[in-house]
Order: C-alpha cells, then structure tokens, then sequence
C-alpha cells in the first residue's frame, strides 16, 4: 500500500448490467478511507448506485520494470453534507471545478478496499491479499 500516493492517478472499473466501463481517476485518503471526486451527471455515478462492486488498478513502474495494485471492494456514493466538505479539503482540483461542497455537480464517492492484488515491477507471478479494516 506504500506505492499508493496522496493524488493518485488510477483506473477505476465499473459495471453497466454485464458491460465493464473503465476510466482514469485520481483517487485520495481521507483519514482511513480512500475517495474519488466526480461530477453528479458522470456514468460512475449511476454505475455504482447500481453495483457497488467496482475495481481500482495502479500501475507502477521501478527501474523501467512495470507492475499494478489492483484494489477490489465497495464504491458508495456520500450523501452526509460533513464527510463531503472534509473531503473537498483534500481534493487538490475541486476549486477549479466546483462552487463548494454542496454543488448539485459535485458527488463524491468512498472505495473500501477488500482485497489487493500486486505485481511487482519486474516480476512475472502477482501476490494477493485479503484486506481487513479494523
């Protein structure tokens, strides 16, 4: 999880009834949880309110060597106006897109990991764990 950064660029995985949809994300901590900032009219959004199971890949890279962190869990949309304003303090480009936490276009969603899988740059075999949130 130490490959993770602040604002990381990913790719998060959805679903339309059988059809994946995946699209590149910045993906950031808040406190414990990871988040995801979008706006409200975005395809994710309905995606997730419909199956909340979605996957995140990383790629990573190490002395020219190629590898991932695929993070499979639960995405939710954040409807509590507090954990939406917190959020926003850590988003380092919701000001160049939105008016304030409670813009109708903004809608923030928290992915809750269950579990990972990590290839190491330069290795040819991946690793996978169970996360367990304490």
């Amino acid at each position: 999880m130490s490959w993770i950064k602040r604002d990381q660029y990913a790719y998060l995985a959805t679903a339309d009834k059988k059809q994946p949809h995946v699209r590149p994300v910045v993906l950031f901590m808040v406190e414990d949880s990871y988040h995801i900032v979008t706006f409200s009219g975005d395809s994710k959004v309905q995606q997730i309110n419909n199956n909340k199971q979605v996957e995140i890949c990383i790629p990573i890279s190490e002395d020219s060597q190629n590898g991932y962190i695929r993070l499979i869990g639960l995405a939710h949309i954040v409807t509590k106006a507090d954990e939406k304003r917190d959020a926003t303090e850590y988003c380092y480009f919701f000001d160049e897109y939105f008016r304030g936490f409670d813009d109708p276009d903004f809608t923030l969603i928290s992915f809750d990991p269950t579990e990972a899988e990590y290839l190491r740059p330069g290795e040819t075999y991946s690793q996978s764990c169970q996360l367990k949130r304490y």
